[in-house]
């Protein structure tokens, strides 16, 4: 089994950098909560597996109990006032072998007591199974809506989009959100990376590079609904993203364009254009354009964009569209892209509008 990675925090509770879901399934199993497979398809060791198949622990010969409980792990405590940042660097890095989590798998598990961050991982759900049905459950119980309740059609389109795609595998589909949310508050989440004093009340600090301005913008919701917002932000903006009936509304509109594009406006489209397709329409949603409104000329040159970035970028834009190598800084940062990205679809909306297509 993997090394668990710890670190103790300065109220000297313990955070799990690495092995959360092993720990938990060792608890639960430990428990009672759940038995050992019985599927004749599972690989066990025979023919002692007679004595373990199909049990939960406490059906377990006294022995294999023994054997349970005494099974050494190995345990690796980090050093003691690492701040998140590298605790979540070391994490990504851990996992770079393997079957490796993404970005967002890391971002959102370790951001989970978010009612904020939670939306955003349902907004990613794109398959029916019985772990999905559990964390939505989970989630009603805090008070959290299945973000796709308002918009079951849209969910069908989506989940045909997303079915039996590689892309498709972890949080990926919840990222999309997220780059639509991040595109759409782009301005304010620049703001508070560009003073460090902005961010002095969350616990992780910023470098300079994408996924680190993705981490502050998650940091951030959980702050906004911590008791540490309510009682210590004397000075700070507090709600700068949008949260709670703010946030549904903001998903509510992806979702809408999402439908449209997939039934009508941009059929065909991959999903490895998912975080174009999510900068588009962040745009789109900034415009207040109904699609109705949108030529097919317009279209065109919109799955233009979607298709072929640079080429759209040369033909619309004076300074081209950029390309972000991992910075949210700069001229060709990850800033300028969302920047350019509006930019160029209410150039194509300027030029093709309200259905005309001289």
């Amino acid at each position: 089994m993997p090394a668990f990675f710890f670190s103790q925090r300065e109220d000297r509770k313990i955070d799990i950098v690495d092995g959360q879901q092993r720990l938990l399934t060792i608890l639960k199993y430990a428990r009672d909560d759940f038995s050992l497979s019985d599927d004749e398809s599972m690989v066990y060791i025979t023919p002692q597996s007679v004595h373990y198949r199909g049990k939960k622990f406490s059906q377990l010969p006294p022995l294999l109990q023994a054997t349970f409980n005494d099974y050494p792990l190995t345990i690796i405590y980090l050093p003691h006032k690492l701040d998140l940042s590298t605790k979540l660097e070391i994490f990504r890095r851990i996992n770079e072998g393997g079957i490796p989590l993404t970005a967002q798998d890391i971002r959102l598990s370790y951001y989970s007591e978010s009612k904020s961050v939670t939306f955003i991982r349902l907004a990613g759900f794109h398959r029916p199974g019985v772990s999905i049905e559990r964390m939505l459950k989970s989630a009603a119980n805090r008070g959290i809506q299945n973000p796709w309740d308002n918009s079951k059609s849209a969910y069908r389109l989506w989940e045909e989009w997303w079915k039996d795609k590689r892309k498709s595998r972890g949080q990926i589909p919840s990222e999309m959100f997220l780059w639509y949310l991040v595109t759409r508050n782009r301005e304010a989440l620049n703001d508070l990376l560009a003073t460090p004093n902005q961010i002095k009340h969350l616990p992780i600090s910023f470098r300079g590079s994408t996924e680190e301005a993705l981490d502050l913008y998650c940091a951030q919701l959980r702050w906004t609904e911590s008791d540490g917002c309510q009682h210590q932000a004397v000075g700070l903006r507090v709600e700068i993203f949008p949260t709670g009936k703010s946030l549904q509304q903001e998903f509510d509109d992806f979702a809408l364009w999402m439908k449209t594009i997939l039934s009508q406006g941009l059929t065909g489209i991959s999903v490895d254009k998912y975080k174009q397709l999510s900068l588009m329409i962040a745009a789109l949603v900034e415009q207040r354009v109904v699609a109705r409104d949108i030529s097919h000329n317009a279209w065109d040159a919109l799955s233009e964009f979607i298709r072929t970035p640079r080429e759209a970028g040369r033909k619309w834009l004076e300074a081209g569209y950029p390309e972000q190598k991992g910075r949210w800084g700069g001229k060709n940062g990850q800033y300028s892209q969302c920047e350019r990205a509006c930019e160029l679809v209410q150039k194509i909306l300027e030029k093709y509008s309200l259905g005309n297509d001289e």
